[in-house]
């Protein structure tokens, strides 16, 4: 092989490589976005819908209905009075939610579960 050659080898090389660490920190900030867990208390029926896993936009528009007639979330937990939303639902997407409070201050997160 020339130095021409190796030199051509070397340039694809490095392109490969260059595409490869844009893709990995791409996925890592998406991954980091994706991860921060969505406020009930604030959170469109869209968020709901493509956050959480089991709610769909029906799901997802009786749960800001609820929160409209009912006033804010204190807890998690009170998801489960939102027709639709039981106990199971609930876990499943517990590390996804959060409730903050109106200074957007986490008061409550899905992380532990209460013993109601």
């Amino acid at each position: 092989m020339s130095i021409l050659e190796l030199k051509s080898v070397f340039q694809q090389f490095a392109v490969k490589t260059c595409r490869l660490g844009v893709l990995i920190l791409s996925l890592f900030f998406l991954n980091v976005h994706a991860v921060s867990p969505l406020d009930i208390n604030s959170a469109t029926v869209e968020q709901f819908a493509a956050v959480l896993s089991g709610v769909g936009e029906a799901k997802a528009k009786s749960i800001v209905a609820f929160r409209d007639q009912n006033g804010r979330f204190e807890t998690v937990e009170e998801l489960i009075k939102v027709k639709g939303i039981g106990r199971a639902l609930l876990n499943k997407n517990r590390t996804f939610i959060t409730v903050n409070d109106e200074q957007n201050t986490v008061i409550n997160t899905g992380n532990q579960p209460t013993d109601s």
